[in-house]
């Protein structure tokens, strides 16, 4: 088995966000980064695999900081690096964008599993993983919470609402949006980070951060400030008497 996970640094929450100009994509220069949350499950659930199957792995990384993010995935367990190229001003690449930069490699490596976090913050809909799996024409599933090997494919758990847990049989070659690893990521010291800073980083395809195919990005725009909200409390005369109020202020009833 040789598995290819994901890893797309995306902006730390903590950022504040300015649109560019032409409205299609934030404004880098001081954003600050990290690894998308899910994509570091991902890669946690690659290594678990490698370790209980062989498997080989190889880590694909894109945007500000992949490098030492690959550094990292290489300290804890995976055998290669492959770092993909973007638009710098357009920022992170479209789902289909990167769906598309990654089809040769995936070939090139003869992958059989893509492990990709089931969302990101800038893929809310979660959708690197369904294009992947169309265009390589692979089945496909997300939200998982643990695999293992079983046979020649993998068994996937995958969390539902109230507690409810599915679980599938999946044959390879596949496609996985990993929700949570069987195990939290491990921390890896600082030695092995030195050393795993040696190893070489191939260099992987341009990333079209606006493919022709597929949905484009229109326009982006900042919320609509609202006038505010108020607490009504939860004592029912007093919020009876506070919605009359509001309803005789605008006119909606007399006074």
């Amino acid at each position: 088995m040789h598995i290819l996970v994901v890893l797309r640094m995306v902006p730390a929450p903590a950022t504040e966000f300015e649109i560019l100009p032409e409205g299609l994509g934030l404004d880098r220069e001081w954003m600050d980064f990290q690894l998308n949350d899910f994509d570091d499950q991902a890669l946690e659930e690659a290594v678990l695999l490698k370790e209980a199957s062989g498997a080989r792995v190889t880590a694909v990384a894109i945007g500000e900081g992949a490098n030492r993010v690959l550094q990292m995935a290489m300290a804890r367990g995976a055998d290669d690096a492959v770092l993909l190229s973007g638009d710098e001003e357009a920022g992170l690449a479209s789902p289909a964008g990167l769906a598309a930069a990654l089809l040769p490699l995936i070939e090139e490596r003869k992958a059989d599993l893509i492990l990709t976090g089931v969302q990101s913050a800038e893929d809310l809909f979660g959708q690197l993983g369904p294009y992947l799996a169309g265009r390589l024409d692979w089945p496909h599933i997300s939200g998982t919470s643990h695999l293992a090997v079983a046979g020649g494919g993998l068994t996937v758990a995958q969390e539902r609402g109230n507690g409810v847990v599915a679980r599938y049989r999946i044959a390879l070659p596949a496609v996985l949006g990993v929700q949570t690893s069987t195990k939290a990521p491990r921390y890896v010291s600082g030695s092995k980070l030195r050393e795993a800073a040696k190893a070489p980083i191939a260099k992987g395809p341009a990333v079209d951060s606006l493919p022709a195919d597929g949905a484009r990005l229109a326009m982006l725009s900042m919320p609509l400030a609202g006038e505010g909200a108020e607490n009504l409390g939860n004592v029912a005369e007093h919020v009876a008497d506070r919605i009359a109020h509001i309803l005789a202020e605008r006119g909606l009833r007399a006074g």
